[in-house]
């Protein structure tokens, strides 16, 4: 008589799911499996969803009815090619682990958003932008492969090669079409010892556009800050941050300690209990950062440090307090983006919500699918819950509309799904290669069904 053979059990508990912005659904299932035999056992009887660091400012890893399955045990390198520089990781990785790893062969990842605690599956799933989105890409450019998990399909390989619109669909897909399991990424020779940071004065938000363009070429990283807490002064003035990759002896270099990767979750981020920011605290930290920059000038970094800009800066989100915050990232056609910044500026003076952070990127290449790309500038502004921020959202959402644009799915937890459908032609194909490859719609999420797919 053969043994029986118990089956790889997670434990079901409960969580209290709350995005990285403040949207809170109350308790949640998950389960935190630590091997990949728990997999051969899940159905498709069962609303699922993947979890990674759970950072994303939007629902995407918890929703109702949906066990959220907590990939952070599987955090493995996998396989590692020196000399192809390829490496295949586990979804759990998180990015400054593997950024440690790499670095020691002198490699790294050119796309990469400024935290280190995010995992890769959730880099994956929505397809994040780095410091120079124009040159680089989003993190698709990057992938070679992925292995994905459906338990109507069990394993599969895609790639751009392999099944390339379930590929495209699962990178910026939201964990829509399964669990991802590992990824082959490309990884690139860190050109030089350190990046020079280089700052210069934007006067209003009408030169943006101008002084972007310009700098483009001259850069391996560009981005802006700028200061919109006074709109009926003068608004979008700021600086562009431009670095670009030096060699200098290791002395020259600006070496603080190291800078861990702090914990950041979701209940870390609301445990700081009250908002402290209003029109009167934001402009005065607005106006301290503001001639704290015009006096650094050119500073050398480490490569971690110019990557991670916000380790270290994880306070700036905790002073939202236990309600959150809001974030809108629009991407803007170029020759529509002074109409887009006027409607902004008045939708901003009418709401007299606190912008906390107002920054831009340049972006480039083709629109596709329900990812954040193609041609445009990408800007981003932070705001408390509360007050006139419904309002404020709802004026900036009508106003994309008009201007051609597109928002950015991952970082707004209210937007509906009539905005997405007007501003991502393909939406409509999204969903069918959706339901083509899981009609029984068994990865749902809040985001997925706020946005009917």
């Amino acid at each position: 008589m053969k043994p029986a053979i118990d089956k790889p059990r997670s434990a079901e508990s409960s969580f209290s799911a709350i995005s990285f912005d403040g949207y809170d659904l109350g308790q949640c299932a998950f389960q935190r499996p630590d091997r990949y035999a728990f997999f051969d056992y899940l159905s498709t009887a069962r609303r699922l969803i993947a979890r990674g660091a759970g950072l994303s400012y939007a629902a995407a890893s918890f929703g109702r009815k949906s066990v959220s399955i907590e990939m952070t045990s599987f955090d493995r390198i996998l396989r590692f090619s020196e000399q192809d520089r390829i490496i295949e990781v586990e979804a759990g990785m998180r990015l400054g682990k593997l950024f440690e790893f790499l670095a020691h062969h002198e490699l790294y990842l050119p796309v990469q958003p400024g935290h280190g605690a995010l995992s890769i599956g959730g880099c994956i799933a929505a397809d994040v932008h780095g410091k120079n989105p124009l040159r680089d890409g989003t993190f698709i450019n990057q992938i070679q492969s992925l292995r994905l998990f459906h338990p109507g399909h069990g394993i599969v390989e895609i790639s751009n090669d392999c099944n390339p619109d379930l590929f495209r669909t699962t990178c910026g897909g939201y964990g829509s079409t399964g669990i991802i399991i590992s990824a082959c990424l490309r990884a690139a020779p860190i050109p030089a010892s350190a990046v020079e940071i280089e700052v210069t004065s934007v006067s209003n938000a009408h030169e943006i556009a101008a002084q972007l363009v310009a700098a483009v070429t001259d850069c391996d990283f560009l981005y802006s800050w700028h200061d919109c807490t006074n709109p009926s002064g003068v608004f979008g003035r700021g600086y562009l941050v431009k670095g670009r990759f030096v060699n200098v002896p290791a002395a020259s270099c600006a070496r603080a300690p190291r800078r861990h990767t702090r914990r950041l979750s979701a209940d870390s981020r609301a445990a700081g209990g009250v908002n402290i920011y209003n029109c009167w605290s934001t402009r005065l930290m607005n106006l301290a950062y503001n001639r704290m920059t015009r006096n650094i000038g050119a500073r050398v970094q480490t490569l971690d440090r110019a990557l991670f800009p916000i380790h270290g800066s994880e306070w700036y989100f905790r002073a939202f307090g236990k309600s959150g915050f809001h974030e809108y990232q629009a991407l803007v056609p170029v020759k529509l983006f002074d109409r887009y910044m006027s409607g902004a500026r008045h939708a901003i003076r009418k709401s007299r919500v606190p912008i906390t952070l107002a920054s831009a990127k340049l972006f480039g290449g083709n629109a596709d699918l329900l990812r954040f790309c193609g041609e445009g500038i990408s800007f981003a502004l932070n705001f408390p819950r509360g007050g006139g921020a419904t309002e404020l959202m709802r004026d900036l959402d009508f106003l994309l509309g008009e201007v051609g644009g597109r928002p950015n799915i991952i970082k707004d937890s209210r937007l509906p799904q009539a905005t997405v459908i007007a501003a991502y032609p393909e939406y409509s194909r999204f969903r069918s290669i959706l339901h083509a490859w899981d009609p029984n719609r068994v990865f749902r999420s809040e985001l997925t069904d706020r946005l009917g797919l």
